[in-house]
């Protein structure tokens, strides 16, 4: 594959990767703006910082097509980089999902504001298809190549961040006249301090996660070994920044939590600069929703293309296009699966986004520790300070936050009813349906074994030349 992704274009997939902007904390708000201001803060240094450090070590040094997968698989054994990049992959299947909902939820937002009123939300058919608009042509910018897949989540990222700017540059004035209202009341009316922190520490890492997403592309990016390190190094402080000032603004702008649903953004930026700047985070919305979804889209079908070559799925899935050098069949593919989980709502979407995503990420952090043992003179390019010391503060600190959020989701109260009589709380309901995405994993790892078994005997014998 041509290396054709630059500094700035792969900034800006990062960026997509991990976020699209401001969107997506409406639920963390809800539960309290001092808690969500802390969170905010917290998050990226125990969570986000590691990944990040972790995936410029390793992209720099093992810059292949695959990242990630090749990475657990050259460290641990096939087995495990197997685990790696199947979890992986179903993560981005339902994270993805939520990515067309937006688009329809914002372009419903977009329209109200400017004299319309239709009801997109009451009609899940209308929300899957106005998604499909999203869908078919980001998909096909993908198939024409990584560097206009590149270059549109450019595009996309100085479009959605121009608003955001304006928004904040128009109402910090507020914030310095009010500061006590970014952080009082800490926790929402009616919400237990534990319950929120637990379900709002799960919905930041879901909205900082994603740093190690686009070393599945390591193998398309010029001069990977100086362009990983300065792009992941402003990412880092660029998330959090674009997460904390609008949130600054708009706590003190909507001081009402209970409004802060999807689309409580255009409310705020109403509040704040009137109409035009409403239709502007309007716009934002949608276009936050197209760069999610064709980051993903870009990162994640590169996990299927290197299964396939090494066998674990059909050959023709491995397949470049013979005019644009992309992996065609597995962007086809991942496309198909995530046009199938765009239908529907996911409650639980953050906790089962973030412990497949979890699972993938602690295997990373193992490789990434055996790596220094086992391949001490292999050049790297950036190194994480700090020697032992370092890679054990990287690996453990996200480690530690992930046991903590388990736990704490698996304790949330409230009921669910699962028929038959049965009930389960939330929390638990969430997890158990999390471990059985994990599961699949060792399922499929099983049945890929066989298949390779089965396919070798079956073959007739080579030939003595």
């Amino acid at each position: 594959m041509k290396r054709s992704l630059g500094f700035w274009q792969l900034l800006a997939a990062i960026y997509f990767c991990v976020s699209g902007g401001a969107f997506g904390l409406e639920p963390v708000v809800q539960l309290g703006p001092g808690l969500a201001i802390l969170l905010i803060l917290v998050t990226p240094i125990i969570w986000s910082a590691p990944a990040a450090l972790m995936t410029a070590e390793l992209a720099c040094a093992i810059p292949e097509e695959g990242g990630y997968y090749v990475w657990v698989k050259r460290a641990l054994g096939q087995p495990w980089g197997f685990l790696c990049g199947w979890w992986s992959w179903v993560f981005t299947w339902v994270d993805v999902a939520i990515y067309p909902t937006l688009f329809a939820v914002y372009v419903g937002r977009f329209l109200e504001v400017l004299g319309y009123a239709p009801a997109i939300a009451d009609h899940p058919n209308l929300k899957w298809g106005i998604g499909l608009v999203i869908i078919v042509p980001l998909t096909l910018l993908n198939l024409l190549g990584t560097k206009l897949a590149g270059e549109s989540s450019l595009a996309f990222f100085v479009i959605l961040l121009a608003p955001f700017v304006a928004l904040v540059a128009l109402g910090m004035s507020r914030v310095l006249m009010s500061p006590s209202a970014t952080i009082h009341p800490f926790v929402a009316t009616g919400d237990g301090a534990k319950n929120a922190f637990g379900v709002g520490l799960f919905a930041l890492m879901w909205n900082y996660l994603g740093w190690d997403s686009i070393s599945t592309v390591a193998g398309e990016v010029r001069d990977p070994q100086k362009t990983f390190s300065r792009a992941l190094a402003i990412g880092v402080p660029l998330v959090a920044a674009s997460y904390l000032l609008p949130v600054l603004v708009g706590v003190v702008v909507l001081r009402d939590s209970k409004l802060w649903d999807d689309g409580a953004w255009v409310q705020v930026a109403s509040l704040v600069g009137g109409k035009w700047l409403a239709i502007s985070i309007a716009a934002a919305g949608i276009v936050s929703s197209a760069g999610l979804f064709g980051a993903t889209l870009l990162t994640g079908s590169r996990i299927p293309f290197v299964l396939a070559e090494d066998g674990f799925l059909p050959k023709s899935v491995a397949k470049l296009h013979p005019r644009f050098g992309t992996p065609w069949v597995a962007i086809l593919t991942s496309a198909v699966f995530y046009t199938a989980f765009s239908y529907g709502s996911f409650k639980d979407l953050a906790v089962i986004d973030v412990v497949l995503y979890s699972a993938a990420l602690i295997l990373e952090f193992i490789a990434l520790a055996v790596l220094r043992r086992k391949e001490p003179n292999m050049p790297r390019p950036f190194r994480i300070p700090g020697g032992s010391f370092g890679i054990a503060c990287v690996c453990l600190a996200p480690t530690a936050l992930i046991v903590f959020a388990c736990v704490s989701r698996f304790q949330e109260k409230g009921e669910v009813a699962l028929g038959f009589g049965h009930v389960m709380e939330r929390g638990q309901v969430a997890m158990w349906t999390s471990a059985i995405a994990l599961a699949s994993g060792p399922v499929v790892w099983l049945l890929g074994r066989w298949w390779q078994n089965r396919t070798s005997t079956q073959s007739p014998p080579e030939r003595r030349r």
